[in-house]
């Protein structure tokens, strides 16, 4: 009888204990967070930055290698010109880049004719053909006046005559801005290359047109 009370006691116990013990909270594992890797963060930045600077100066070279062309269309076909350059036949192709001007206002290359004068800036693909950048047409001059488009380097600049003195084939030229010129001088400097259109009338230079490059 002792024995069994005493059994008794004891499962008793050990059900308060097992009772009174305190539940162990669950402890959730927190995910793991992508690690930034420092290094190849830096070597992006380092990349996009070449690239930046490689497509500037790639469009700095291709802005140096224009040329110019100013002309009479004789053939216009498939996108493609015939250009009559002072006796020099040039073949002038085009692209969805190519821009096409009349008056200052954009028109299509549907708009030009055969017979129009055009001055046309574009890339030396190789001797005799050009790869258009643009084709502005012009008003024909008087057979007493040329025009020409150079690449030249500015010698100095004149404010108050509005003359501006350029290295034209080995030798210095002063020229004056022509009637119609859109030229700014205030907007040039000495030392600076400029795409220039040339005007000679009688001997004479002027400048009816000019970007830098």
């Amino acid at each position: 009888m002792n024995k069994l009370i005493i059994t008794s006691i004891l499962l008793s116990s050990c059900m308060c204990l097992s009772l009174a013990k305190p539940a162990l909270a669950s402890v959730s594992t927190p995910s793991a967070t992508p690690t930034i890797d420092i290094g190849e963060k830096y070597k992006q930045i380092v990349d996009e930055n070449v690239s930046s600077i490689a497509a500037q100066l790639q469009e700095k070279v291709n802005l140096m290698s224009l040329v110019g062309f100013v002309g009479k269309i004789t053939t216009i076909s498939a996108g493609n010109l015939t250009l009559d350059s002072d006796g020099n036949l040039l073949q002038v192709t085009t692209t969805s880049n190519t821009s096409f001007l009349k008056d200052a206002n954009p028109i299509k290359i549907t708009s030009l004719a055969i017979g129009d004068k055009a001055i046309t800036i574009g890339t030396s693909i190789k001797d005799g053909i050009v790869q258009a950048k643009r084709i502005t047409v012009v008003t024909d001059d008087p057979v007493l006046v040329k025009t020409s488009a150079i690449v030249s380097k500015i010698i100095s600049i004149d404010l108050k005559k509005k003359t501006l003195n350029l290295s034209i084939n080995g030798s210095t030229q002063i020229l004056s801005l022509s009637k119609k010129s859109t030229v700014k001088l205030e907007d040039l400097k000495a030392d600076q290359t400029i795409l220039a259109i040339v005007k000679e009338y009688n001997g004479a230079l002027s400048i009816s047109r000019a970007k830098a490059l």
